[in-house]
């Protein structure tokens, strides 16, 4: 048993995470890695999601990726788990497994494969690896099993501005069952404005209908929960209040590390608060704390600095995150922006809304800024892994960067056009 905000119940389901794809929309950021592990707030997105879980007692977790290019990444990053919960103050971890796939079929399949390779015949949790959701897991578990559910699946509800036919849609009765649901409806032909999060709570008698739907199983989505519905199924809905977000886009990311940094996220706090809001680890606290004291270093807004960083005097650091091991230059102001580890810009530069990947070193007075050419929002400007931009270099709207060597897989999306090179890197423009 487990205690949980004071009740006692029995340990969740296992999680199963479904961890494929290629992220083409996420590039450069995913050219070297898996999508699940691209940064989100000094960790990786799949990471927070497993931390959001592993707080609230999830204890058993089972990733099926996608052949060996998913599966050594994320064993690299998490081991067997031990670390990333130690540091969480969770010892008592019971499972963290991983299953590739070698043909990537889809969620339905990978479902389908680890609940049979591990012969789980129990509730089974199923989440995506992009995705971030901040939900009472005991409400959740509680509410399937009243209803006797075979699936439930957690819907948002979207504002009237968002667009809701970019997701699977759902029709619920009064009830809360799902009586139909349609994966990415045309625009005006949306049941209803309820979202599927892709977070799931399966009963074992999943496991029987994945047979007898055989091959036809590909995505929970498109597939699975429509012949679940057709075939009266009980198929729930559990609607919920809090964060969720689907990070498929630099868009996304960007917008996901600011809503964490602006404390939208119930079960995620960070560590190390300096000031409201701002939070400094304290390696990089003790190089910088005289500065930060005398104004020589401004933080406004919501800021996050991680470990290890090097940030010199004249600086700005607005509304940013700052992964760890990074330099911030001289004179450099950083707003509304994303600074992966490793990263470092040189002095007397400007990034607004902007994210730089690992590695990468922003060249001096360079500028980067989503604002920069209409004066209006658009499309953030993304570097991606080991770039080196040239001294006084602009990156404006939509603008990716990646380095020489990822240049084939950039082109071959199809989404992507070459603007020029510099001394082995590649610039891109979105068409």
């Amino acid at each position: 048993m487990i205690s949980i905000e004071g009740c006692e119940m029995e340990t969740f389901p296992p999680v199963i995470a479904t961890v494929g794809g290629g992220g083409t929309r996420l590039y450069p950021l995913t050219l070297d890695q898996p999508k699940p592990l691209v940064d989100l707030c000094d960790t990786a997105i799949i990471a927070t999601l497993f931390r959001v879980l592993a707080t609230q007692g999830c204890r058993r977790f089972i990733l099926g990726s996608k052949g060996a290019e998913n599966t050594l990444p994320l064993n690299n990053y998490f081991k067997a788990g031990e670390g990333f919960f130690k540091r969480l103050g969770i010892t008592e971890i019971e499972e963290f497994s991983y299953q590739p796939q070698y043909e990537d079929k889809g969620s339905a399949d990978s479902l389908r494969y680890c609940a049979n390779f591990f012969d789980i015949n129990e509730d089974m949790l199923v989440v995506s690896g992009d995705n971030v959701i901040d939900i009472n897991l005991k409400k959740f578990v509680e509410f399937h099993r009243k209803k006797g559910a075979v699936l439930t699946v957690a819907l948002k509800e979207l504002g009237a501005g968002e667009n809701v036919s970019q997701y699977g849609v759902a029709e619920i009765n009064g009830d809360h069952r799902i009586r139909g649901f349609v994966e990415k409806p045309a625009p005006g032909r949306e049941p209803s404005r309820m979202i599927n999060t892709a977070f799931y709570l399966f009963s074992p008698q999943i496991r029987e209908v994945l047979a007898e739907m055989g091959d036809s199983a590909r995505d929970i989505g498109g597939d699975l929960i429509p012949y679940l519905t057709e075939h009266g199924y009980p198929v729930f809905g559990y609607p919920v209040e809090g964060y969720w977000i689907d990070i498929g886009t630099p868009e996304r990311l960007l917008t996901a590390a600011m809503d964490f940094l602006g404390g939208k996220v119930e079960h995620y706090a960070f560590r190390n608060e300096y000031r409201p809001g701002q939070w400094v680890n304290p390696r990089t606290l003790a190089r910088i704390g005289r500065y930060l004291d005398s104004g020589d270093i401004q933080l406004r807004g919501n800021v996050f600095i991680g470990r290890n960083c090097s940030i010199e005097k004249g600086v700005v650091i607005e509304n940013s995150h700052i992964g760890h091991t990074s330099l911030i230059e001289r004179d450099s102001v950083i707003k509304n922006s994303m600074i992966m580890s490793f990263a470092s810009i040189k002095r007397g530069s400007f990034l607004n809304r902007t994210i730089v990947g690992r590695h990468s070193t922003i060249g001096p007075k360079c500028v980067l800024d989503a604002d920069q050419a209409y004066k209006s929002p658009g499309q953030i400007p993304v570097v991606g892994e080991n770039v080196i931009l040239p001294q006084e270099s602009e990156v404006g709207p939509g603008t990716r960067v990646a380095s020489l060597k990822y240049s084939y897989k950039i082109l071959a999306t199809g989404k992507f056009s070459q603007l020029g090179t510099d001394n082995g890197n590649i610039y891109f423009c979105e068409k």
